[in-house]
């Protein structure tokens, strides 16, 4: 390739010609304000990393940059107290001088700290010292969503599924506690060493929003090549917005496209809120019409015509694994539908609590191959005023930004030996519970049962399957008094026969119940997990 004009600048990413000043690459979303092949060696960096170490002497000891954005930069340190790596995130220091705005950056981002799933990376400690705000978090040595969709080789749709699945519920978990992330993209999906979804970054976009003072209609937090409509008008969201981002990452994974792209910010916004996007099954053969249906309504203009809540997205993407929406939980979510508040956002607004169900009532799913109803068409005028209104806000603020940690350019693991079945679909509406072939090198693996210590049952052996999930939260599954792992578990394989299932988690009551598996047929359990006391 050669060199760019004096012009153009070429994506840090991909490596696509840009214009000049460019901050998203309009092929593959990139941000091209902080990242790049020179981050590691700026004397920027270098300078922040020299700050930050000055601060957490003794605590902590700063290896190397891991990721830099213009949401902050990531770095690997020690734990030096227990002994373990951890990564550690620090906002832009110009964001807040102010006491005030310091107390309002603590309490969004404690807030997403007290997040505890499966799926989302635990976040240690929230820090306010020196002039720097930082996270400490788990330090994740996996690859990222991001890298994997870089390799642009096509990935099985079991595996589309599961990464779907797995994400919907993390943010479900979110959004039952008021935490709505507000960019989810693929560089915020990470793998651990077993394949397992991690989301990050939850509540960092509204932690930045508030510490900044951004708060007011018109300004907007997020990537633009994932942001919702109402999202990139500057109006106030909800847990949908989220929905909306995850519909778009589905649809990069199936195509290996995004489905809006172009020149500049404007353009993409515009697209976003005035443009269909085309259905995933035109663009690949052999989609599932359940999957293409699924994308197309969380990628509706209005909020409303999306799914109500982030579990039943993840059902319509896997109906094999059919996921229920807690009732009732902190902060007192409905569970009657009412309309969403119109009074927008403000600085002192605290954040948003998210209902379990939706403003209205959801559409159903089309499964007999039609289409979605069209959700109406926004008014031009009003609209376009708004989008000019968030464009000069997004141009303000300057954000979207691409950070990446525990990066790493080396392929994904490979599937370890005896990998779990997972159910995959078929090419229509119907259900089958035959396994599905692991999927091939490239992608992620589908996450083994762990802790096995008995070897599986002889061939000879007439054997079934049994799969365990919870509602909510997770649990740790024994099966005959073994440890086989964490919910979700998926078709472990038994010997036919009578079996104890017995579900634990610390703080909620133990589960347990004795189930027969027939020859060649799965038992599929779901329960609630009530908290002790």
């Amino acid at each position: 390739m050669t060199s760019p004009s004096s012009s153009t600048i070429e994506c840090v990413r991909c490596h696509t010609p840009l214009p000049d000043n460019s901050k998203f690459c309009f092929a593959c979303g990139a941000d091209q304000t902080g990242g790049g092949a020179h981050a590691t060696t700026s004397g920027q960096v270098h300078d922040l990393m020299t700050r930050l170490q000055r601060i957490v002497e003794g605590k902590y000891k700063l290896e190397r940059l891991l990721g830099k954005g213009g949401m902050g930069a990531v770095f690997l340190a020690q734990d030096l107290t227990l002994d373990r790596e951890v990564a550690i995130k620090v906002l832009p220091p110009e964001i807040s001088q102010d006491q005030h705005v310091v107390k309002r950056f603590q309490q969004e981002a404690k807030t997403a700290a007290k997040l505890d799933h499966t799926n989302i990376i635990p976040i240690y400690r929230v820090e306010s010292d020196g002039g720097l705000n930082y996270f400490v978090m788990k330090y994740i040595s996996g690859t990222s969503l991001e890298d994997l969709l870089e390799t642009k080789q096509p990935m099985p749709v079991p595996e589309i599924q599961r990464i779907l699945w797995e994400a919907a519920c993390a943010l479900g978990h979110a959004h039952f506690r008021g935490v709505v992330h507000r960019d989810v993209k693929p560089a915020n999906i990470m793998f651990d060493h077993d394949g397992k979804v991690m989301l990050t970054d939850f509540g960092i976009s509204k932690a930045l929003q508030q510490a900044t003072g951004l708060t007011g209609t018109g300004m907007i937090i997020g990537t633009p090549h994932y942001m919702a409509p109402e999202q990139g008008k500057g109006q106030q969201v909800d847990g949908r917005a989220d929905q909306y981002a995850l519909g778009v990452v589905g649809y990069r994974m199936i195509t290996g496209q995004l489905p809006f792209s172009g020149d500049s910010v404007h353009t993409i916004l515009y697209k976003h809120i005035f443009e269909e996007a085309p259905r995933t099954s035109q663009a690949r053969a052999g989609i599932p019409l359940f999957l293409s249906d699924a994308i197309a309504r969380a990628l509706a203009k209005e909020p409303d015509q999306r799914f109500a809540t982030m579990e039943d997205f993840a059902t319509a993407v896997w109906p094999e694994q059919p996921v229920a929406a807690p009732r009732g939980g902190k902060g007192g979510a409905p569970t009657t539908p009412r309309p969403r508040p119109k009074a927008p956002a403000t600085a002192e607004a605290p954040t948003e609590a998210v209902s379990s169900v939706a403003a209205t009532t959801p559409m159903p799913v089309a499964r007999s191959g039609a289409r979605p109803a069209a959700p109406p068409k926004a008014e031009p005028q009003k609209s376009k005023a708004g989008l000019l209104v968030a464009v000069a806000g997004l141009a303000v603020v300057g954000v979207g930004g691409y950070v990446v940690f525990g990066r790493s350019k080396a392929e994904p693991p490979s599937p370890p030996p005896q990998q779990a079945a997972v159910p995959g679909p078929t090419t229509d509406s119907t259900k089958t519970s035959q396994p599905v072939t692991p999927p091939p090198r490239h992608a992620p693996p589908v996450r083994p049962p762990v802790r096995q210590t008995v070897p599986p049952p002889a061939a000879e052996e007439a054997s079934g399957f049994v799969t365990v999930n919870v509602t909510g939260t997770f649990g740790e599954v024994y099966i005959d008094n073994l440890d086989v792992g964490q919910t979700p578990l998926i078709n472990y394989k038994v010997t036919a026969g009578r079996h104890t299932i017995r579900v634990e988690r610390v703080g909620y009551k133990t589960v347990t119940e004795t189930v027969q598996v027939d020859p060649n047929a799965t038992v599929r359990k779901s329960y609630p997990l009530i908290p002790e006391g």
